[in-house]
């Protein structure tokens, strides 16, 4: 079994490894291609690796090069695209395509070129040309909804714990609260937002860092960490909504390096996932409720709030209700507004 320390690898089961002689040979005996999704960290590593920043000998730079190997070994494609437009957002519907473009040459170019340790990609006459079409705008403008979505569900979960301490005393206050919102102004269940929030309002301190809890007096800062939160729940959504469309014959892999996503992700299952033209994928995984707060009454308390919430939105009849644009951004104004306050 080939490792790739400080890598981390996810599907749609959750937690994995580089698939293995046994999946290989499954995926070309049912005609299925193996696809690896990079996010953005892995998208910025492989341009360094391009551009010979990553040191030699490096943990880094020999889990970069094994990928790259194991991937022209067994015909692997490599899908940085969506990665890659996380680096070179400039505003919320925006992509810098010249340097979007750059990002996705360079990063594809690097697993096409024939693998040899001493090659350095920076000294050589760079001509190769991955065409950016009118799609890959159109992509972003998409799913941007879905994406708009997740940050603005941080961004109540941060309001939240500001005001509402998250301590024992308030596990069950602050996800009722969260559940309503979601079910009164999203009309959807952000299902990977409400994992999130279960384990901070559950008292798990390593999950602050993806709302960047603790940062004090850096308000812009705080909103970029949410965003970059948003863009993680984002890529997993990727993983879930190909999984799920019937026109798509590969299996997809997520590779990242962030170590609080993989954790918060490594146990969940792709249980079904509901998609409408126009509308936001909502995606239902299974977890166990795992939180550092161990009372019997907070944990059936959670399980019974989990409970009436699925309950109310399989009786919703406004499921298939249009998103509202001009709400979402209404929303965004006011809980950035609180979170300066709150913050300032």
């Amino acid at each position: 079994m080939i490792e790739l320390p400080s890598f981390y690898i996810l599907t749609i089961n959750g937690e994995s490894i580089l698939p293995d002689s046994i999946r290989l040979k499954r995926a070309t005996d049912h005609n299925r291609s193996i696809l690896f999704y990079l996010d953005a960290n892995l998208c910025l590593d492989i341009a360094d690796y391009f551009n010979n920043k990553l040191p030699a000998s490096s943990r880094l730079r020999i889990n970069v090069e094994t990928l790259i190997l194991f991937c022209q070994q067994h015909s692997i494609e490599i899908v940085p695209k969506f990665g890659a437009m996380e680096l070179c957002k400039e505003n919320l519907q925006q992509l810098n395509l010249s340097k979007y473009q750059d990002f996705v040459n360079k990063i594809t170019y690097v697993f096409d070129t024939p693998f040899n340790k001493d090659t350095q990609f920076d000294k050589l006459a760079f001509n190769y040309y991955t065409e950016v079409t009118r799609m890959d705008i159109e992509a972003l403008e998409k799913f941007f909804p879905l994406l708009f979505l997740s940050y603005i569900s941080l961004l109540k979960i941060y309001v939240l714990c500001k005001k509402n301490n998250p301590g024992k005393h308030n596990v069950l206050k602050n996800l009722k609260l969260f559940l309503h919102w979601c079910g009164k102004y999203l009309n959807t269940s952000m299902a990977s937002e409400i994992l999130l929030a279960i384990k901070i309002f559950g008292g798990d301190s390593k999950f602050r860092k993806m709302i960047n809890l603790d940062k004090k007096g850096n308000v812009n800062y705080i909103l970029a960490s949410l965003w970059g939160t948003a863009w993680d729940f984002f890529h997993m959504r990727m993983v879930h909504f190909w999984a799920i469309n019937s026109g798509v014959d590969y299996d997809l892999y997520l590779i990242t390096r962030d170590t609080n996503m993989f954790t918060l992700f490594k146990t969940c299952q792709l249980h079904g996932a509901l998609s409408a033209f126009g509308s936001p994928i909502a995606s239902f995984v299974s977890h166990d409720i795992d939180i550092s707060y161990k009372e019997e009454f907070i944990l059936e308390g959670i399980k019974e709030i989990l409970d009436e919430f699925s309950l109310k939105r399989s009786i919703n009849k406004n499921l298939s209700d249009q998103l509202d644009i001009n709400l979402l951004y209404s929303l965004k104004a006011k809980l950035e507004a609180d979170i300066t306050t709150l913050v300032g």
